[in-house]
């Protein structure tokens, strides 16, 4: 589990660190006031740049068990692990309902 918790935190890392350069390389691309052959070289740098460091490889994961599945965006757990928590009241205003 420790694995895939490294894993995606490297993916995050890279494209975080890689962001900036593939805007900047996106918006020459799409300037339709530079030169065709500078629009080309940036589509071509932008197209060398490895798929690791692209947005579609993250995944949202609980951040205490590493599940991908029934995982809630807002809290970044897992519904076993939410539901732990609300049990036990360590959600801010999230309270378990009972009647």
């Amino acid at each position: 589990m420790k694995f895939k918790l490294t894993k995606a935190y490297n993916y995050r890392k890279n494209f975080k660190n890689c962001e900036m350069y593939c805007l900047a390389l996106k918006s020459i691309k799409d300037n339709q006031n530079l030169s065709l052959s500078f629009r080309r070289e940036a589509a071509f740098l932008l197209s060398k740049i490895a798929k690791k460091y692209s947005k579609v490889f993250i995944k949202n994961a609980c951040f205490i068990t590493g599940k991908t599945q029934a995982f809630y965006r807002f809290f970044h757990l897992s519904r076993h692990q939410f539901r732990k928590f609300a049990c036990n009241q360590n959600l801010f205003s999230i309270h378990k309902a009972s009647w």
